[in-house]
């Protein structure tokens, strides 16, 4: 094949990549496929079936070493302590909630699961606070 299509190619990957979202598996191709163009186009690399090994072995290679690194850099997630800013936070019981049992709570303006770990019932309208965040679920008390 002629270098010129190999860097095309790989020019066209490294654009489509830009088009995706953060997913980083175009990018790797991209770049394989101008190495194996300038290979080529330095004369290294000239039987076609070598040059389509050497981009299927730069791909891989590339994708399994750095595709990790580079989306854990570039695509950061959020700290998981972000839920546990409704600590602290009162509420109002959308529903009455028995001592040690289980209702609706409206925080910031959003309905939420909560246990009541209060040794008294909440009732409904009642204010009451947030002492802990268990996955989806709020634990509170009477205030």
């Amino acid at each position: 094949m002629e270098w010129w299509i190999w860097i095309i190619g790989g020019v066209l990957l490294c654009l489509a990549e830009m088009a995706t979202p953060g997913a980083f598996y175009l990018l790797f191709f991209g770049v394989a496929a101008l190495v194996v163009g300038v290979l080529a186009w330095a004369g290294l690399v000239e039987t076609t079936w070598v040059q389509f090994l050497l981009f299927s072995v730069f791909s891989i290679a590339s994708l399994v070493l750095f595709r990790r690194t580079l989306t854990e850099r570039l695509n950061p997630e959020e700290p998981a302590e972000k839920i546990h800013t409704l600590e602290g936070e009162s509420g109002t019981a959308l529903e009455d909630i028995p001592a040690e049992g289980t209702g609706k709570v409206e925080v910031r303006g959003t309905a939420w699961n909560a246990v009541n770990k209060g040794a008294s019932p909440i009732e409904q309208g009642q204010a009451c606070a947030v002492e802990r965040v268990e996955g989806v679920s709020l634990w509170v008390k009477g205030a």
